[in-house]
């Protein structure tokens, strides 16, 4: 037993990495998911249980449209091709982070979730469209709704 049960990784500089080494940055975006599923094999290998990528904040909304609507293409075709892989693999796969994306790319996260939700090997917690103050909002408005006796000293706190 691995007594290492989680591990998280913040997937930056794959855009720097790209200009490094006279390519665009887009190229080091598919470098990046390259290397992604080289730790997902990693992962298993090690008997590790989860796995969490941080792999686009709200401050990346800040990028250029282009490079934004590529990195989404990236996550549409991964999930397309390789979805029956990682359902192979037992790995499911949960979205955290607000999914207002393209209905598009909405249906393929939330029928990735579905056909993978009672796999069991590993579980890789996508973070998508993350930011701690949004975060924090949630987790306080849904405690106001479970805890009516907190409700206004919880509103006092968000607003």
């Amino acid at each position: 037993m691995n007594p290492l049960n989680h591990v998280a990784i913040i997937m930056d500089g794959n855009g720097r990495w790209g200009l490094k080494y006279k390519k665009s940055r887009n190229a080091g975006h598919r470098e990046g998911l390259n290397t992604v599923e080289k730790i997902i094999k990693e992962t298993i290998k090690n008997n590790i249980q989860f796995l969490t990528l941080y792999a686009f904040s709200t401050e990346n909304w800040k990028r250029p449209k282009k490079e934004i609507n590529y990195l989404f293409n990236l996550l549409q075709n991964f999930l397309t091709n390789k979805i029956d892989y990682l359902h192979k693999k037992n790995i499911k796969l949960k979205v955290i982070g607000k999914k207002n994306f393209s209905k598009k790319l909405n249906d393929i996260l939330n029928q990735s979730e579905k056909k993978t939700s009672k796999n069991t090997q590993l579980q890789i917690n996508l973070a998508l469209n993350y930011g701690s103050k949004f975060e924090l909002i949630h987790a306080l408005k849904k405690l106001c709704k479970s805890k009516k006796k907190y409700q206004k000293k919880i509103y006092q706190i968000i607003y």
